[in-house]
């Protein structure tokens, strides 16, 4: 391994060591100046995600939500493309394979849940194709244009689930359920864990291998460190930048479709918010690299979990894991380890 790439790696790991420490240190602040009991909030916080069955395996159903999420950002940043739309992604493929599955109540129970997810995934992948195309086409920002074309969405997809699609035998906005015959199995019940963390993992893998070892991945890398000499080499900037924020896009829309078949069953009314964005923490916090994806959705996740749970059984609001979320985003982003181990080489 060159020394460029092992101070890389250095930098990456020391910078993701204060993240975690930060982010730890925040949420005991937090607890102690919130809580009136700081020992069981303390307690809840940090064992209750796996003090039983339903909450471990809701945790473990968040993670492969996120993992889908933070795939969806990483691919677009490695590519130096920004897609600030993963919340319009996820709730119009979650709206999207919902109307699929109600639309064919007695349609093939293999087939339509297939159908059904590629259909959320395509209508994400249209939206991020949209970014980027306008990028491409008109010069307007893609982050700019995927965050307002994200907020316009989420308005077209509420008027959808609290009209067209709205239940008429529940008093909740939502859309009615899905047959019980396109839904993943659950695994450990009554907990929302099901068997949809397969296919999410074997889309992890799939995207690992799509962006280490193909012609793909490489010219994509390329165009995230440099994009000068990506084109003066003759890469195709126009596909690169329309292509990753299509695949970014039919990502969040994956999570949104694999949100109703695993375990929601149901789109309810802005019920997909915070996903996107935590799916962005994700990425950061993997350093956009597919295989971390799964440790950094596993820590939100963790952190979700303990937030609800000390919500539920200590007087502190859920609140405090976006709290914890922001200080991760600064830690990551401030630069920390860059200027720590520059000042190290200095020295020598």
């Amino acid at each position: 391994m060159n020394e460029t790439r092992r101070t890389e790696l250095k930098g990456r790991a020391l910078t993701l060591g204060i993240a975690l420490g930060g982010a730890f240190a925040v949420t005991v602040l937090l607890l102690w100046a919130l809580s009136s009991s700081f020992g069981d909030a303390f307690r809840l916080f940090f064992a209750a995600p796996f003090g039983n069955t339903y909450y471990l395996g809701n945790m473990l159903a968040e993670v492969g939500i996120l993992v889908l999420a933070g795939l969806g950002a990483g691919v677009a940043f490695g590519s130096r493309n920004f897609n600030l739309g993963g919340e319009g992604q996820v709730y119009l493929g979650s709206v999207v394979t919902a109307a699929t599955c109600l639309a064919l109540p007695s349609g093939n129970p293999v087939l339509v849940p297939v159908l059904a997810a590629i259909a959320g995934a395509l209508s994400g992948s249209l939206l991020g194709w949209l970014s980027g195309q306008l990028r491409l086409s008109l010069g307007v920002d893609e982050l700019i244009s995927s965050f307002l074309v994200s907020a316009a969405v989420v308005y077209f997809c509420d008027f959808v689930v609290t009209g067209p699609l709205q239940d008429p035998s529940s008093n909740f906005q939502a859309t009615g359920p899905i047959p019980e015959a396109f839904r993943f199995a659950r695994i450990m019940p009554p907990s929302s864990l099901s068997t949809a963390v397969v296919p999410v993992l074997a889309i992890l893998v799939l995207m690992a291998v799509l962006l280490a070892r193909t012609r793909f991945g490489f010219e994509l890398s390329l165009m995230g460190k440099n994009a000068e000499f990506a084109r003066y080499v003759g890469i195709d900037q126009g596909f690169y930048r329309t292509a990753p924020m299509a695949l970014s896009g039919a990502l969040y829309g994956l999570a949104g479709a694999f949100l109703v078949l695993g375990s929601q069953y149901r789109v309810m009314k802005g019920f997909s918010a915070g996903i996107g964005w935590t799916g962005i923490a994700v990425a950061l916090v993997a350093g956009n690299a597919p295989l971390a994806m799964l440790p950094a959705a596993f820590l939100f996740g963790y952190l979700d979990a303990g937030a609800k749970a000390v919500m539920v059984g200590a007087d502190v609001t859920q609140e405090i894991v976006s709290v914890v979320q922001a200080a991760v985003f600064i830690f990551i982003t401030a630069r920390f380890a860059d200027r720590f181990l520059a000042g190290r080489k200095e020295k020598r």
